[in-house]
């Protein structure tokens, strides 16, 4: 009896051993399995941690080699874009830089006027749809005319962030269904030249706010120079009595400026003065009554204003951005200020004859059909 007793205990106790044996070996094996299926999500979070920075160090290594390349191609853009000889030729070598520097798929540049007040586009690229060539519009209208305003680097980001006055003043004069994506004024040494526009940049596209930037200045800079040439140019052929660009620049300076008024939808004066001591034969005394009235026009005249010497006696003031209304002021200042005009030997201006004309946009601007109609007006003389 001792010995079922005995053997029943032992059979329990090696029971109760072999299930406590079964539980622990269970337990080792379901921590074994939680810390290999840890040890796996960590291989997998490390693979893709090495897929990433390898991504990564794949991207910055394009992008150095962008960097690299642009570096190299950066001042043949900047040459390219100094070569450029007129308006036209600069936009499209900017276009080109922009193109190149950030892969924008719309491009449009804007280039403002001699007076700095209306804003023109001369170029377009991808946006055919919603731009017009001879578009034009008043600095402070619209997007764009906001940018050339302000100065302001503009984004469409930062446009959401403006107030709600300042989101309708620029939305209410905006060019209907054009937005750039971002903008940057055109701007050397105070003076605006225009407004450089970006649309559809990649979004892998880096410093894009840095790149637009200097070559919005760059052309700036370019196009001051194009405006000096110019001046070189006229300065090479002038008049030797009045300093005046001579006959022979005419037709030039005159189909430039009507262009103006066709690109810009701004009125162009222009003002015939003439004076009969210069056709005196007297040809000391005529030369010198030239000489004094041209210098009083000089002293006078805005720096976009033109003078030509078109005969003996005879000098055609262009006006750009001028009406009528500003016509007749600076008619009425001339023909009080000009005749009495005197010089220090005693040689005086006693009259001058003037005749005028004012060219709208809607007009036929070619520069026989101006020059017809101001030769049908009247002269109208003014004495001491």
């Amino acid at each position: 009896m001792d010995y079922a007793v005995g053997a029943v205990a032992g059979f329990a106790l090696a029971t109760l051993l072999l299930l406590r044996f079964l539980y622990l070996a269970g337990t080792r094996r379901k921590l074994l399995e939680e810390r290999n299926d840890l040890c796996v999500k960590e291989i997998e979070n490390l693979r893709r941690e090495i897929k990433e920075d390898s991504e990564k160090s794949a991207e910055q290594l394009r992008e150095i080699q962008q960097h690299r390349d642009l570096a190299i191609l950066l001042p043949e853009f900047v040459k390219q874009i100094f070569s450029a000889r007129k308006a036209e030729e600069l936009a499209a070598y900017m276009a080109r830089a922009v193109k190149h520097m950030t892969g924008a798929a719309g491009i449009a540049i804007f280039l403002a006027d001699r007076t700095g007040k209306r804003l023109s586009l001369d170029f377009q690229e991808g946006l055919s749809d919603r731009l017009r060539t001879h578009l034009a519009f008043g600095v402070g209208e619209g997007h764009v005319g906001f940018v050339a305003e302000t100065g302001r680097v503009f984004s469409a980001e930062e446009f959401r962030r403006e107030s709600v006055l300042v989101k309708k003043q620029i939305e209410a004069s905006a060019i209907p269904g054009y937005v750039p994506d971002f903008a940057a004024p055109m701007t050397s040494q105070g003076v605006l030249f225009g407004v450089l526009c970006l649309n559809s940049i990649p979004p892998a596209a880096t410093l894009v706010r840095e790149r637009v930037r200097a070559i919005a200045a760059i052309g700036a800079a370019a196009n001051e120079n194009i405006r000096l040439l110019e001046r070189f140019e006229i300065a090479a052929d002038l008049d030797p009595d009045t300093a005046l660009p001579g006959r022979n620049q005419l037709n030039v300076r005159m189909d430039s400026e009507l262009e103006r008024v066709r690109r810009f939808s701004s009125p162009l004066s222009i003002i015939e003065l003439q004076v009969p001591q210069g056709s005196l034969p007297d040809r000391l005394l005529a030369r010198e009554v030239m000489r004094m009235c041209a210098n009083h026009l000089k002293a006078t005249m805005r720096n976009i204003d033109t003078g030509i010497r078109i005969s003996r006696d005879s000098i055609l003031l262009l006006l750009p951005g001028t009406g009528t209304d500003g016509l007749d002021i600076v008619l009425n200042r001339i023909a009080r200020e000009i005749p009495g005009t005197s010089n220090e030997e005693g040689d005086r201006i006693d009259s001058v004859r003037m005749r005028s004309w004012t060219c709208e946009p809607t007009d036929d601007l070619a520069v026989e059909a101006v020059l017809s109609r101001l030769d049908s007006a009247v002269f109208q003389d003014h004495h001491v």
